[in-house]
């Protein structure tokens, strides 16, 4: 249970924004009279308190002469982590980069003035992150998101869609979560309309939104658990929609067999290795990105099940072998 001095300070980081006492008991799931007892400490504090009135409501803000920075636990849990990413590889490069964006946009006062300096590098190590990396990995917005998360307000996106023909732009409110970066892909995590229905978190891709807007809508903290999210999730892929499948591969290659061992599958990979042979099983859903994946390894690859997913392979070669003959 909280305590009266962790009260107040959690009042205070609510309160960066304006707000109404009715606003701020529900964000904090408590009685109004409660909310009224704390303004009263506050009011005793040199915390910069104001008051003031809008369209006939009474709103608290806090606005301190020097604002405090209220991030580093998370920061300095963040430094540890990022101890355990590796920095001799492209991969291991950019997500050194993201996660040091991410303690510097945590480490000022004001997320908004956070400006990503680019990273350097020995110059005969070049990063090349591929033809279709994040162009743009919308700093601002970022910080907008993080700030979003750690004040516990709904935002506004207006969202591009690119599985749409035209790539037709919507705005819609949705809670954010979490920022997860996915397969060289940075994205929000957050819980839409239809959350408290379907308990699916829905993926954006940081890229794709093209504006985003904070508003004054309170949301309660939602339990996230990666890997409850991409349980099952072979690459970008988290269709619930999709039965998990029981599949089991003989790989044939080393480097393949290498990369098996060092895989990160929720559940695990479970590999049976003998001498004569190396049986990879895992729980998936099939899903495009997995069968393109298994299609370009297929030489190296036997699959011993499901009969389905086997069936599957031997119509995309008979397609690609009508494009290539086209």
């Amino acid at each position: 249970m909280a305590t009266g001095y962790e009260k107040i300070n959690n009042i205070k980081n609510i309160l960066c924004k304006p707000m109404t006492v009715e606003s701020l008991a529900i964000s904090l799931n408590c009685k109004p009279r409660t909310i009224y007892r704390h303004i009263q400490q506050l009011e005793k504090e040199n915390c910069g308190l104001h008051k003031f009135k809008q369209d006939g409501q009474t709103f608290y803000v806090v606005q301190p002469e020097q604002k405090t920075d209220f991030n580093q636990d998370l920061v300095k849990k963040l430094e540890k982590l990022r101890k355990s990413f590796e920095s001799d590889s492209p991969t291991g490069v950019k997500n050194l980069k993201i996660i040091d964006n991410l303690i510097n946009s945590l480490s000022v006062t004001d997320p908004d003035s956070f400006k990503v300096d680019p990273i350097s590098v020995d110059p005969d190590f070049e990063l090349d992150y591929g033809p279709f990396c994040d162009r743009n990995l919308k700093d601002t917005i970022v910080s907008k998101i993080l700030k979003a998360i750690h004040d516990g307000v709904k935002v506004n996106i207006t969202y591009r869609s690119t599985t749409r023909e035209g790539e037709d732009q919507e705005t819609f409110t949705v809670s954010p979560v979490k920022l997860v970066l996915r397969v060289d892909t940075l994205y929000l995590i957050a819980a839409n309309d239809e959350f408290e229905e379907t308990q699916i978190f829905r993926n954006y891709v940081v890229e794709n939104i093209v504006n985003m807007t904070m508003t004054n809508i309170p949301v309660v903290k939602l339990a996230f658990d990666s890997k409850v999210h991409y349980k099952y999730t072979f690459g970008k892929w988290t269709d619930a929609n999709l039965p998990p499948q029981d599949i089991s591969l003989v790989v044939k290659s080393k480097w393949l067999q290498s990369q098996f061992k060092k895989s990160n599958f929720v559940p695990a990979a479970v590999i049976k290795e003998t001498k004569s042979r190396f049986v990879v099983d895992l729980k998936l859903r099939i899903t495009p990105d997995f069968k393109s994946w298994l299609l370009g390894v297929l030489p190296d690859v036997e699959i011993l099940k499901p009969a389905s997913l086997k069936a599957d392979m031997k119509n995309l070669l008979k397609e690609a072998m009508k494009s290539l003959q086209g």
